[in-house]
C-alpha cells in the first residue's frame, strides 16, 4: 500500500472520535439495562485486552533492545505512542473498583482466601502495580530521548512481567475463588506480550518507514510468541486434565465441555494459538504489508475474543456475545487510536 493510498490524519481523527464517542455512549446506555452485571465484565473483558495491548507496545522496544536488538527503530514510534493510554487504563481500574459491588464475586462474601480477596487490597494493589509500571514508562521513554534507557528497559520489561502477572492472578482466575492454577499469571503477562507483538505488527503494516525486513521480524515475533502462548495453555489444562481436581477442572469444563463454549473454544485453538503459524509461515507472507496487516488484525480480533473467553464462562453457562462487549471495544479503540495519534503528532513517543 503506498503512502498516497493511506486515509489522512484527519480521516483517522474523525474515525478515532466517533468510535470512542459512540461506543461509550452505547455502553453507558447499557448500564442501565437489566443485565447490570453482564455490562460491568464487558468493561473488564476490554480492560484485560487494551492494558496489556497497550503496555507490551511500550515495552516491545525495550525487550529489542535489551536483547542488544537495532531492527526495530524506524517501527518503535508509533509502538511508543501507546504510552497516550496509560491514564485510559488506570480511570477504567479505578471504575471497576467503584463498580465491584455490581459485578465482582467478592463483594460481601468470606472466601477462604480472606482478606487476600478484599475488593479494596484486591483492586488497591492492581492499581498500585499499574501506576509503577506505567510511571516507570514513562520515565523510560524519557531517558530514551536522552540516550539513557539501557538499565530502565530492562527494569521496565522486569516489572511488565510482574505487574501483569498479579492483573492476571486478580483479574482472571479470582473471578472463580475455588479456581487454583500457579500458571495463571504467566499465561496472562505472555499472552499480553503476544497481543501487543501482533498490534505493533499491524501498525508496522500502515507505517511508511517499515521495510520488509522489519515486517518479517514482526511477523516471526508473532509467530514464536503465539506458540509460546499456546504452550502455556497446554501446560494450563493438561495437569488439569490428568488430575481431575475439581478446584482445577471449574476453569476447565464450561470451556471444554458446555456446548455453547466449546465450539468457542476450538475456533481460538485454530486461530489464536496455531493460526500465526500457519498463515505466516510462508517468508512472503511476512514481508507483505497486505498479508501481514492482513492476518495481524484477524488475530487480534481473536485475541480479544480470548479475552472473553477467560472471564464470560465463570459467570455464564450461555454465550452471549453482543452490544454490550463490541461496543466498549469500539470505544477503547476508539480511545487508544486518539492518544497514539495524539503522542505521535506532539512528539511524545520518541
Amino acid at each position: 500500500m503506498s503512502t498516497s493510498d493511506r486515509p489522512s490524519t484527519k480521516s483517522w481523527l474523525v474515525l478515532w472520535l466517533v468510535l470512542a464517542a459512540a461506543g461509550c455512549a452505547v455502553w453507558l446506555y447499557l448500564l442501565n439495562g437489566a443485565d447490570e452485571a453482564r455490562v460491568w465484565r464487558a468493561l473488564l473483558v476490554n480492560f484485560l485486552f487494551f492494558t496489556p495491548l497497550s503496555a507490551g507496545l511500550v515495552v516491545w522496544p525495550a525487550i529489542v533492545a535489551t536483547c542488544n536488538g537495532k531492527w526495530h527503530h524506524p517501527v518503535e514510534r508509533p509502538a511508543n505512542s501507546a504510552i497516550a493510554f496509560a491514564l485510559p487504563s488506570l480511570v477504567t481500574l479505578l471504575i471497576l473498583w467503584w463498580g465491584s459491588a455490581r459485578w465482582s464475586p467478592w463483594n460481601g462474601v468470606n472466601h477462604h482466601q480472606g482478606a487476600w480477596l478484599h475488593p479494596g487490597f484486591l483492586f488497591g494493589r492492581d492499581l498500585a502495580v499499574l501506576l509503577l509500571f506505567w510511571g516507570l514508562a514513562l520515565y523510560h521513554l524519557r531517558a530514551k530521548r536522552k540516550g539513557e534507557a539501557a538499565r530502565s528497559g530492562a527494569v521496565l520489561v522486569l516489572v511488565y512481567c510482574l505487574a501483569f502477572s498479579l492483573i492476571g492472578f486478580d483479574l482472571v482466575m479470582a473471578l472463580d475463588p475455588l479456581w487454583h492454577s500457579n500458571l495463571a499469571g504467566g499465561y496472562f503477562f505472555i499472552s499480553g506480550l503476544y497481543i501487543a507483538m501482533t498490534c505493533w505488527a499491524l501498525l508496522s503494516a500502515w507505517h511508511p518507514e517499515a521495510g520488509p525486513d522489519q515486517l518479517h521480524d514482526l511477523g516471526k515475533l508473532t509467530v514464536a510468541f503465539s506458540l509460546m502462548t499456546t504452550y502455556l495453555m497446554y501446560a494450563h489444562l493438561l495437569p488439569f486434565w490428568y488430575e481431575n481436581l475439581p478446584r482445577e477442572i471449574r476453569f476447565l469444563l464450561p470451556r471444554m465441555h458446555a456446548p455453547e463454549w466449546r465450539p468457542l473454544s476450538f475456533f481460538l485453538l485454530g486461530l489464536v494459538y496455531f493460526g500465526p503459524l500457519v498463515l505466516l509461515l510462508p517468508i512472503r507472507t511476512k514481508r507483505s504489508r497486505v498479508a501481514l496487516g492482513t492476518v495481524a488484525f484477524i488475530v487480534l480480533c481473536g485475541l480479544w475474543l480470548e479475552r472473553w473467553w477467560l472471564v464470560a464462562p465463570t459467570f455464564d453457562p450461555m454465550a452471549h456475545l453482543g452490544l454490550a462487549e463490541l461496543s466498549l471495544a469500539a470505544g477503547f479503540a476508539g480511545i487508544l487510536g486518539l492518544g497514539m495519534l495524539g503522542a505521535r503528532k506532539s512528539g511524545g513517543a520518541p
